[in-house]
């Protein structure tokens, strides 16, 4: 073999190996999280290689409610979930739809601050309107459900089980056929399935984190015995997500670029209002940094509500993680 063919074998053999070596050394990261523009940041990180550049590989399952999110966590099966802080609290103190043995779930960032429309059926007019007729949830005790007793009794007066009752039936998907079929007259529905019900005919009566105010909406969990074990994932992961945050704010163009590409059949203005929506006031939580004037309500509507709340934030949340990130 001549010197520059051997050079050149030589050269290409350094070149699969080397990347091979990187493909190795990216760790295998799996997730899972509701449907929708909620998974937005998420996505970016997957889709603009901010995940890769830490290292690891993330799949982003969907989940159809709570109730299987929390058994496949706690099962093992994923390491990360996209979860509304409601349901930790819930499930940590015992009510959620199971009783899990040794749950252990927390919150180790924010998502967003409750990026939800209050969706009714086209012959709701108002919310005194749903006087014996039935809203959807995931969860009677979790999810966004107290949320929405909050904002339905300021604005009716009308109270849970006794006006109205609950249909429990799970995660977004779940409450958009409710309303569809008839069975149930309103729900709290995200993006972008909140706009594209508006333009089927159902009515908007609200964003819901105006309606209530401070408010601690989704949020990225972890086991705690899981991200003991790999701090070092963990920290990556938290990385990726800010840095996934940042770029959303900075690229609103290739945003909308990234949400269309995952979202079939959105057309750009309905993708330009949730990308406004992200930016509101139920919108993002800026560099993943819980919002804990949010998780306080989050707290008091449970108590409001008759369900159990175990002690004050650091119960539920492990801050910790952010902490270290931002400071490398």
């Amino acid at each position: 073999m001549r010197l520059r063919d051997w050079t050149m074998a030589a050269l290409a053999g350094a070149a699969l190996l080397a990347s091979n070596t990187a493909s190795r050394a990216q760790t295998d990261v799996t997730m899972i999280g509701f449907g929708g523009a909620n998974n937005l940041i998420t996505w970016i990180a997957m889709d603009k290689g901010l995940f890769a550049k830490e290292g690891i590989k993330v799949t982003l399952d969907v989940t159809p409610g709570s109730q299987e999110q929390m058994q496949n966590m706690m099962a093992g099966k994923y390491n990360f979930a996209t979860t509304a802080f409601d349901n930790i609290v819930a499930y940590t103190e015992g009510e959620g739809r199971d009783k899990l043995e040794g749950f252990d779930i927390v919150a180790i960032m924010g998502a967003h601050n409750g990026f939800n429309s209050v969706v009714v059926r086209p012959e709701i007019n108002g919310y005194a309107d749903i006087k014996g007729k039935a809203m959807a949830v995931d969860s009677p005790k979790s999810g966004y459900a107290t949320m929405m007793y909050e904002i339905i009794k300021r604005k009716s007066g009308l109270v849970q089980e006794k006006d109205y009752s609950i249909l429990q039936v799970g995660g977004t998907g779940a409450r958009v056929k409710a309303l569809k079929d008839g069975t149930a007259v309103i729900a709290a529905i995200s993006s972008p399935d909140d706009q594209q019900m508006k333009a089927a005919g159902f009515k908007i009566l609200g964003d819901a984190a105006i309606e209530i105010g401070a408010y601690q909406g989704s949020t990225y969990a972890v086991r705690k015995s899981w991200a003991k074990d790999n701090e070092k994932t963990v920290l990556a992961f938290v990385r990726g997500t800010v840095a996934a945050v940042d770029w959303l704010q900075a690229n609103k163009a290739a945003t909308l670029e990234v949400l269309r590409a995952r979202v079939k059949g959105l057309d750009e203005a309905t993708a330009s209002i949730i990308y406004d929506g992200l930016l509101g006031p139920g919108g993002i939580n800026r560099k993943g940094e819980l919002n804990m004037k949010g998780i306080d309500t989050v707290l008091q509507l449970r108590k409001q509500a008759g369900s159990k709340v175990g002690g004050d934030a650091s119960r539920y949340t492990d801050t910790s993680y952010l902490a270290k990130a931002i400071a490398k």
